[in-house]
C-alpha cells in the first residue's frame, strides 16, 4: 500500500475485526502505479486501484477487462451488492469520516431522485 493513512486504518482494523486479519501490510515504494507500470500484466495485483481523482482508476494495462472485473471484490456501501466502479462524489456520512466510498448506480440514482 502507497498511501500511510490506509495501512494505519488497515493495521487498526485488523486489531479489532476476526473478518480483516492481512498476514502482513507492506508499502510499495513508488506506488502502485510504478508497480503497475513494472508489472503490465499485474503482478500480485488483484483487480483496479481506485483513486479519489479525476482517473478514478487504475487497472494493469496488459490484464483483460472481464479478468480485472472478476477480481474485484469492492462492494456498494449503501446495498453491499458488487460494484466494480467508482463514480460520484460520494462521502461516508457516518460521523465526521468524510472518506470517499463506492455506491452502485441503483443507489446514487435513488439517492439522486430522494434528494430532489
Amino acid at each position: 500500500i502507497r498511501c500511510e493513512r490506509a495501512t494505519a486504518l488497515l493495521n487498526q482494523m485488523s486489531a479489532v475485526s476476526d473478518v480483516l486479519q492481512p498476514t502482513s501490510v507492506h508499502h510499495l515504494q513508488g506506488g502502485i502505479e510504478r508497480y503497475l507500470k513494472t508489472y503490465p500484466e499485474g503482478g500480485f495485483w488483484k483487480g483496479k486501484n481506485y483513486l479519489f481523482d479525476k482517473r478514478m482508476e487504475q487497472v494493469p494495462s496488459e490484464k483483460s477487462t472481464e479478468k480485472v472485473e472478476e477480481e474485484t471484490q469492492s462492494k456498494c456501501c449503501v446495498c453491499r451488492q458488487p460494484c466494480t466502479s467508482y463514480r460520484g462524489k460520494f462521502k461516508c456520512c457516518k460521523g465526521l469520516c468524510g472518506v470517499p466510498v463506492i455506491v452502485c448506480s441503483s443507489c446514487q440514482s435513488h439517492a439522486k431522485e430522494h434528494s430532489k
